[in-house]
């Protein structure tokens, strides 16, 4: 296993192969049973499989598998946001998100332009604490960033959307 890492790290193609022959069913398996929608899960096996070549040479650990599930829980917990955060903007409660806006027609589309709009620096906590309840411990874990600057990015990402929203809907602009 570890000549077979080790030549993976070097981004060997028949590593890469073997590697997919060794797991490939299995992680397919896993993001069909996560997402319940089979083209989404060939479409994020291969995606996590494309991870593993192009971020073999950071693996740090002799555990490829759990590595491999790694890449591909992140792949789709990132589908699971996306999901809820359309879900969520079509049924308009975005009051959780402790955002003000005026009930206007089209909110929700403008919420999620908003959003859109965010970097990917905030956009992610932001998702993650405001939207699937995560615990800043939690984020913590899978983002691999310290608490205190997981709430610093989360505080700064409602700010940033507070501040598109009130563009978007012609708040107070001064």
């Amino acid at each position: 296993m570890n000549e077979l890492i080790e030549k993976l790290k070097v981004k060997d193609e028949w590593a890469l192969k073997e590697v997919m022959k060794m797991y490939k069913g299995q992680i397919f398996n896993y993001l069909l049973l996560m997402l319940g929608n089979r083209e989404q899960a060939e479409e994020l096996t291969q995606d996590t499989f494309v991870r593993v070549y192009f971020k073999a040479g950071s693996l740090r650990t002799d555990n490829l598998k759990a590595w491999i599930y790694k890449i591909a829980t992140n792949l789709a917990l990132s589908e699971f946001r996306k999901k809820r955060i359309k879900n969520l903007f079509s049924l308009g409660d975005v009051n959780e998100i402790n955002y003000s806006y005026d009930q206007k027609l089209g909110e929700n589309i403008i919420i999620e332009e908003a959003l859109s709009l965010l970097p990917e620096k905030y956009k992610v906590p932001l998702i993650m604490k405001e939207v699937d309840n995560f615990s800043f411990e939690e984020m913590s874990d899978i983002l691999q960033k310290p608490v205190g600057t997981l709430k610093s990015l989360v505080f700064r990402g409602k700010e940033k959307m507070r501040s598109k929203l009130e563009v978007q809907l012609g708040g107070n602009n001064g």
